[in-house]
């Protein structure tokens, strides 16, 4: 391959470091969005990578025959390098403004979806909690007066106990 067809590939593969970093970054505003345990962030970035290498492999096919060399891994991580010094910080400041707006704008939704079903039970809501006072109040009095609740207590205080006497 001649020199300028080596720097046309070599500049290809700056701009997939640099493409594989934006990716990256989507990913990580996609974790900022949804928190993820630990487990599922190493999966996510397993995936990623092993797409990315995918990927990498794919472009080095089609426009280099498969073959590797050292300038091009260089030209890829000096392209996410180039990426994470630059963009990164920007693009993430702008996707989490995006995001927020978002979720204020969902908020909003949801207030205006809701409002009216809350202006219909704000009246209801004063005579609903009386209901349900008079109604545990009378229904303790009941379980008690048939001892069933005393014998509920009793038997999950016996079970307690036991854990605590049990010597491993």
């Amino acid at each position: 391959m001649e020199t300028e067809g080596q720097t046309a590939l070599f500049l290809l593969c700056v701009l997939l470091g640099g493409i594989l970093g934006l990716i990256y970054d989507t990913l990580r505003l996609l974790r900022r969005m949804i928190p993820h345990r630990k487990l599922l962030v190493q999966a996510e970035d397993g995936l990623y990578w092993l797409l990315a290498a995918f990927f990498v492999f794919a472009v080095l096919l089609r426009k280099n025959h498969g073959q590797m060399c050292f300038f091009l891994l260089l030209g890829i991580f000096g392209g996410l390098g180039l990426y994470a010094l630059i963009c990164s910080h920007i693009v993430m400041a702008l996707g989490e403004g995006v995001l927020h707006l978002i979720r204020k704008l969902f908020l909003l939704f949801l207030e205006i979806i809701l409002t009216p079903f809350r202006l219909i039970l704000l009246p209801l809501r004063t005579p609903f909690a009386k209901c349900n006072n008079f109604c545990k109040k009378h229904c303790q009095n009941i379980l008690h007066s048939f001892r069933i609740y005393a014998k509920i207590k009793k038997s999950r205080l016996r079970r307690d106990f036991r854990f605590f006497r049990h010597k491993p």
